[in-house]
């Protein structure tokens, strides 16, 4: 027999007893149907995730930044055991993860790799305006050095006085926000004591992409961002003091870059990329999928003790079926083959309507999202179905009703057959 004609003679087999068949499909169905929707909810997730990374490119980038731990409760008595530090390790505060512009430099010069350094000064804008009518709150932030933000139209900043607007405020100056490239807007901030407030005038030289990240801020050039800090913090005593900072380097070496994070972590530092930012979330979203996979495992493996019982009765209600096919020369590989196939079809079907099911809720979840509370994030589809994940649900639900399959399809290709015609 051609394969196609096993495949017929397998279905017209499990479709015998309809309703048998028909409960242990639906019992794949629903773990079909739940590994699905938790696959589709984490790709979902990690495609939103990796658009708003991708608003920031930068292989080359550091970010890095103080290690900083809470000292440990000592108990009475305890004995600490001295640790030597170095001059640089003595001159950190350890009670704080704030260093200076000095010190930052002097770390740049001590790794030959460091191409350039970025402080990350924290200046406060109070609002833009276009026109001086219609004010927008909105926070502004230097981007470090080889930090390429993407835009959805104008250029790179290039000098000084320079701004790239975000993507939203733009769309609320003017729809047709291409408008606004080369215009003149007022940046207002407060400074002094007591804190009064100024303007300054930049050029928009591009709109942001739209996205999470690039909605959080605008992008001024560092000059600005310095000047508004200046003026705003030259009286604090933690002037010039900065939480955390960016690297330039000349290699995009992934082992150089780590050998540099080990020697950045000796010297009191942590640093990462965005690479690493990647990842950290990419892995949080894996534990939530796991997690919720585990249910879907479940049902599974319920579903493969209906398939066991299925075939184990069609095994015992075809007996004489199979001496008889057996008597006229089918051998014991082609049954077992028979049977193993009907296991895979009963996963098959399964899968199929699971994986459907979960298709149409989740265009449907996907519609109502963006519709209602998921409107604010543009460009997220609440449930994601990729091709390949698909796929290999399909495939891992076949597998796990072959292998359900095995016992009844080796107990049928063993029957002898002179016993089998004879058996009531």
């Amino acid at each position: 027999m051609k394969l196609t004609d096993l495949i017929i003679t397998a279905n017209r087999n499990l479709f015998r007893n309809k309703l048998r068949t028909l409960l242990t499909v639906m019992a794949i169905f629903v773990g079909a149907f739940t590994l699905t929707l938790t696959n589709g909810l984490g790709d979902g997730i990690k495609d939103y995730i990796e658009k708003q990374v991708k608003n920031f490119e930068g292989n080359d980038i550091l970010f890095v930044q103080r290690k900083f731990e809470l000292p440990k409760d000592k108990e009475e008595g305890e004995v600490v055991e001295y640790v030597e530090q170095t001059e640089e390790q003595a001159q950190l505060d350890p009670n704080t993860i704030l260093v200076t512009t000095e010190q930052i430099e002097k770390l740049a010069g001590e790794f030959p790799e460091v191409k350039n350094f970025s402080p990350n000064y924290n200046a406060q804008a109070e609002y833009i305006t276009l026109d001086s009518e219609k004010k927008y709150k909105n926070q502004i932030n230097a981007l470090g050095r080889g930090v390429i933000q993407k835009i959805e139209a104008g250029e790179q900043i290039s000098g000084d006085n320079q701004i790239i607007l975000q993507y939203g405020i733009a769309k609320a100056m003017d729809p047709d926000f291409k408008n606004l490239l080369g215009r003149e807007l007022t940046l207002a901030y407060k400074a002094g004591n007591p804190a009064t407030l100024h303007t300054k005038k930049l050029k928009i030289v591009g709109i942001a992409t739209k996205g999470l990240m690039t909605s959080m801020f605008s992008a001024v050039d560092p000059n600005t961002e310095k000047e508004i800090y200046d003026a705003q913090q030259k009286d604090s005593p933690n002037y010039n003091k900065i939480f955390n900072f960016s690297f330039q380097l000349n290699t995009t070496d992934p082992q150089k870059i780590e050998e540099i994070k080990r020697r950045l972590d000796e010297k009191g530092f942590t640093a990462d990329t965005f690479a690493d930012r990647s990842k950290r979330t990419y892995d949080a979203i894996g534990i939530f999928q796991i997690g919720l996979n585990l249910f879907a495992f479940i049902a599974l493996l319920a579903a493969s003790f209906g398939i066991i019982n299925t075939l184990v009765i069609a095994v015992m209600e075809r007996t004489k079926e199979i001496g008889l096919q057996k008597a006229l020369g089918m051998g014991r590989g082609r049954v077992f083959f028979l049977f193993s196939l009907e296991s895979i079809l009963i996963g098959f079907w399964g899968a199929a309507l699971g994986i459907g099911g979960a298709i149409i809720l989740g265009s449907i979840g996907n519609h109502y999202a963006s519709r209602y509370f998921l409107e604010s994030f543009e460009g997220f589809n609440l449930v994601a179905f990729k091709p390949i994940s698909l796929l290999m649900i399909m495939l891992l639900i076949c597998i796990i009703a072959f292998l359900a399959g095995v016992l009844p399809a080796f107990r049928a290709s063993r029957l002898n057959p002179i016993e089998a015609l004879r058996y009531e």
